[in-house]
């Protein structure tokens, strides 16, 4: 049976037992030294027209922590193992949709390499673990069988979850893609507490964003649960959501797609496995070594003329 998470639960402790297999089978990859804390920050280089440039080198690369150079501890890039966790919406409102996003995570499966690994969590009124670290192309197909939409939405409690209690004990790039309205309808924790978390991690967020559906929702939730939104409320719930999202991304050096139709999944996740192979491994040991619970602002330079570089701009030491 699926494991199933609440907030204080001790299964969230049992959770990280279970993983540790798991999280060895991901440090067998590229050669990453590691330090006490240690800040790790992909990095995606593009030109002016949006190509990826690659083929830099570690010399090509400063990187400034409040306008301090650092030390680059790794430099790596397509040797990295993918750690990613499919963050999947099962509420009522991706009834339609849960078809092209399953297909979508298959054909994202398929072009991963031997030592990557994913992971599916799936919400709706709770947080399953539907599939555990793997790369077991039949063990994928059978978790998405299971998959069934309905219920309302716990997507503060799903996102903290992943990034608090399923991804410290895994080595290497660590990804969540979700596909989402980002409408939260019934969580435990906050959105301050879930952007609170993912500020102090090393996690890229990806949202393939469905906001602009939320203004179809009111039918059913007055049916089902006899709540009225007006055309007004729905609007504040749309652009709210999509706020959070792209904040969300913007801190964690992730990003928001917004897609047309489901039609388009299979495309977006294809080319978001291009952009995750293309993207640079940096880290680096701090030169301030106080964990004081204060933001740290990183800025990533790049000697190449016209280069466009994302990264997560900085981080909470605690």
């Amino acid at each position: 049976m699926p494991r199933k998470w609440k907030k204080g639960s001790p299964r969230l402790t049992i959770l990280l037992l279970l993983l540790l297999p798991a999280a060895a089978l991901a440090q067998e990859g590229a050669i990453i030294r590691t330090r006490v804390d240690q800040i790790f920050v992909p990095v995606t280089v593009s030109s002016r027209a949006g190509d990826p440039i690659t083929g830099l080198e570690k010399a090509d690369f400063r990187l400034l922590e409040d306008g301090i150079e650092q030390e680059l501890i790794n430099f790596a890039s397509e040797e990295v193992p993918l750690n990613v966790v499919f963050l999947m919406d099962i509420s009522h409102s991706t009834f339609l949709e849960l078809g092209a996003i399953k297909k979508a995570v298959r054909s994202f499966m398929e072009r991963l390499g031997p030592e990557d690994r994913v992971a599916i969590i799936t919400f709706n009124n709770e947080a399953r673990l539907i599939l555990d670290w793997s790369n077991d192309m039949v063990r994928l197909d059978r978790a998405l069988e299971r998959v069934v939409p309905k219920g309302r939405t716990v997507w503060y409690d799903a996102l903290y979850v992943t990034i608090h209690d399923l991804l410290p004990n895994v080595a290497g790039k660590k990804i969540v893609i979700s596909v989402t309205d980002g409408w939260d309808t019934g969580s435990l924790v906050s959105f301050d507490e879930v952007l609170e978390t993912v500020t102090a991690t090393d996690t890229q967020l990806y949202f393939i964003s469905k906001t602009s559906a939320i203004k179809d929702y009111a039918e059913y939730y007055r049916k089902e649960y006899n709540i009225r939104y007006d055309e007004t409320q729905l609007m504040k719930v749309m652009y709210t959501a999509d706020a959070q999202l792209r904040k969300l991304a913007w801190e964690t050096g992730g990003r928001v797609i917004n897609a047309e139709s489901s039609a388009h999944l299979v495309d977006i996740y294809q080319n978001l496995v291009r952009e995750l192979r293309q993207q640079y491994y940096l880290s680096y040991q701090p030169h301030n070594i106080l964990r004081d619970g204060r933001y740290r602002k990183i800025e990533v330079q790049v000697e190449r003329m016209g280069a466009r570089i994302h990264h997560r701009p900085g981080y909470y030491a605690r």
